[in-house]
């Protein structure tokens, strides 16, 4: 793409963005109804049809009647307006204002987008070639894990600056004091970081905090365009625990996010841990929320010129952006 005298953020990539799966709900919450959501500002709904998910764009082909005012029967999805039915594929299989014998045209057919479940999760791609598959996250396929929450929440701001914000260790001892960090040891740990295909991983060791009472190793793995999987080592422990932290980019300035953890160890309420933690993991999240809604501009800047960087502390974060950049924005 050329160089235009424009600002160049992440909504400059969204057309490649549309290749790649991500998440929409949790599975829980598709049930017999159609589920209405926007992703990467196109209105679309997930349903289940039988026992399986389906995304459609979230409009009837007839007069343009939203399929989210509609509803489910058996395993066909009703428009509210003249009550034309469309299967899985997305075929319209009944128009009730025409006689049953009267050809159903061949246009008569929804937008549909690939979607799957894993994790618990439903996952959407608007592009019927994703560029990648959904990311992997071991821990959460692995019995020796349980999961201790599953929460999720929306934004105002856009996804990637709600994901940069999770891999941004310097703003620990300031919003996060007393938790994650304190104002006398405000130094960054060194990160190291490495690039494998459609990840960014990385490591840096960590001091005792309030959540992780021992000194640790935190580990992670950012898969484009919005995933986090995140593990804490002890030396010489095996106890994990692993969050995986994602967003759905809605439009320039609201992103759902979703948050989940998962042990595969009982806390030590003895040793600071457990009971009260997951609650900790909250409040972390509202404190997060009073500064991302307020960064400006809302989507991340992609033209590392926009915005003032600093060796070390904002290593991830600069990665993270040429990482977004690649698909499709030239920058320097």
């Amino acid at each position: 793409m050329a160089r235009t005298s424009e600002p160049m953020n992440e909504v400059a990539v969204w057309p490649a963005l549309a290749q790649y799966w991500h998440p929409v709900a949790y599975a829980h919450e598709v049930t017999d109804k159609p589920v209405p959501l926007t992703l990467l500002g196109e209105e679309i709904i997930v349903c289940r049809l039988g026992k399986e998910v389906q995304a459609f764009a979230d409009l009837c082909v007839h007069r343009g009647t939203p399929l989210s005012l509609g509803w489910i029967e058996g395993e066909e999805i009703i428009c509210a307006y003249h009550g034309w039915a469309y299967n899985r594929e997305g075929k319209c299989t009944r128009i009730p204002s025409i006689p049953a014998e009267h050809p159903i045209p061949k246009r008569a057919c929804l937008t549909r987008y690939p979607a799957r479940e894993r994790y618990g999760i439903v996952w959407v791609c608007l592009s019927d070639e994703p560029r990648a598959p959904v990311p992997e996250y071991p821990a959460y396929e692995d019995a020796n894990y349980h999961i201790v929450l599953r929460d999720r929440g929306l934004w105002k701001c856009s996804a990637a600056r709600g994901i940069e914000n999770f891999i941004d260790l310097g703003h620990f001892s300031w919003i996060h004091e007393s938790i994650l960090g304190t104002r006398d040891l405000p130094l960054t740990p060194e990160m190291h970081i490495e690039r494998r295909g459609e990840e960014l991983r990385f490591y840096c060791d960590c001091v005792p905090d309030r959540i992780h009472p021992v000194a640790h190793r935190r580990n992670y793995r950012l898969a484009r365009p919005f995933s986090i999987y995140n593990w804490k080592e002890q030396e010489g422990a095996d106890r994990q625990e692993v969050l995986v932290f994602l967003c759905t980019p809605h439009t320039e300035k609201e992103c759902t996010w979703f948050f989940l953890i998962a042990r595969n160890y009982d806390p030590d309420a003895d040793k600071g841990e457990g009971e009260g933690q997951e609650n900790l993991y909250k409040l972390i999240l509202e404190q997060d929320q009073a500064i991302v809604e307020r960064q400006r501009p809302e989507a991340l800047p992609l033209d590392l010129r926009e915005e003032l960087h600093v060796k070390g502390p904002d290593a991830i974060a600069l990665e993270y952006r040429r990482f977004l950049a690649e698909l499709g924005v030239d920058v320097a």
